[in-house]
């Protein structure tokens, strides 16, 4: 139940919906063919992009705006259409490494310290998909780990908010803990899949991608 969530998740919760109402924006205009604004490179990456959102995220999230503009960190890339699918495979070979729940744990930690608001928005759905409960992903966003998520997955989250913190060296008993449940090949694969979504993150923030019209959470 949501009554034993603690408030500074409760009040995250409520800023998102507040967001899904009112704050729209990004500072990337808008690139689709039916705003006539797309030149041969960009339409090629375009039609890619459309296509491989589709294929990953179905109605889950909201990926495409009512005039056809790619939402979340797509129609950015379109500025730089020569990196579009390199990037691309980098995300999915990243995602590729954990289970999808592990990689919501992994990008949840991210989101805890990050708070990029598109992220926040399409994880929220992404993470109850994969099989978190809203409670337990409202957790997370709040910094703490939840009750009823596995060892795995609490390595992984745990690990991944010490990296978005990270302004050195990750600390030795930050290591040891995720090692000791992880592995090297596991913490290793949280290290890609937290680097590739701060990558992402970081598209986000810096161009102000809000939530997509006709969200809902």
């Amino acid at each position: 139940m949501l009554a034993s969530v603690n408030l500074p998740s409760i009040a995250l919760y409520i800023a998102l919906l507040r967001y899904v109402k009112v704050h729209r924006c990004t500072r990337f205009p808008p690139l689709s063919p039916s705003n006539n604004n797309l030149d041969a490179a960009q339409l090629v990456q375009y039609e890619f992009l459309i296509n491989t959102t589709k294929k990953i995220y179905g109605d889950t999230i909201i990926t495409e705006g009512p005039d056809g503009s790619l939402q979340g960190p797509f129609n950015q890339l379109l500025y730089t259409p020569t990196i579009v699918q390199s990037w691309t495979a980098q995300q999915l070979g990243a995602a590729g490494l954990l289970t999808s729940k592990e990689n919501e744990a992994a990008v949840l930690g991210i989101l805890s310290i990050n708070r990029a608001t598109y992220g926040l928005y399409a994880h929220t759905l992404l993470a109850q998909k994969a099989g978190f409960t809203l409670e337990q992903v409202l957790f997370m966003l709040s910094g703490l780990c939840p009750p009823g998520i596995s060892t795995r997955e609490r390595a992984i989250y745990n690990l991944a908010v010490k990296l978005a913190q990270m302004r050195g060296p990750l600390d030795q008993a930050s290591y040891n803990a995720a090692f000791a449940v992880l592995g090297h090949e596991g913490v290793e694969a949280t290290i890609q899949q937290a680097a590739a979504f701060s990558y992402s993150a970081m598209m986000l923030n810096a161009g102000d991608v809000c939530v997509p019209q006709g969200a809902e959470l």
